[in-house]
């Protein structure tokens, strides 16, 4: 690069950097100035007269149903799950709803029974199953 035009663009670099850090600096001093002249900036009133009034909005989990289960499968699922999430799932067959509990005891670390495997697919079935021609026999076990 030729020296003049080095100059030239250290020049401008420069001057926008006094530009662009100037604006903080001017505020800072014009504030310096108000508290040497007695005034204070105006500050909001932290007890106003007309109190702002709170919302309180509707908390809607969904209620789960009694049912055989439903106790396991509140206490397990809905401490990594939300209600929300667990109602949106698609109906699934017994075999699916099987396969997800069982994913979530044996890859994912959910602290359940075998027992509380098949009851906790059971209840899910039973609530958002797709149609009792997919539920197997009685007396099935999670080992199969």
């Amino acid at each position: 690069m030729i020296p003049k035009t080095k100059g030239a663009v250290l020049s401008i670099a420069f001057a926008t950097l006094i530009v662009v850090c100037g604006g903080p600096l001017k505020i800072s001093k014009e504030l310096d100035l108000a508290n040497a002249n007695g005034k204070m900036p105006s500050m909001p009133n932290p007890k106003p007269e007309n109190p702002v009034h709170s919302i309180v909005m509707p908390h809607d989990e969904p209620i789960f149903p009694p049912g055989p289960g439903r106790d396991e499968f509140v206490s397990a699922c809905v401490i990594c799950h939300s209600p929300q999430y667990i109602t949106m799932q698609p109906r699934f067959s017994h075999a699916t709803w099987l396969g997800e509990v069982k994913k979530m005891k044996d890859v994912y670390g959910a602290h359940i029974s075998d027992d509380e495997v098949t009851k906790i697919a059971e209840y899910l079935f039973l609530i958002n199953g797709e149609s009792d021609a997919a539920r197997p026999p009685k007396g099935g076990t999670y080992g199969e």
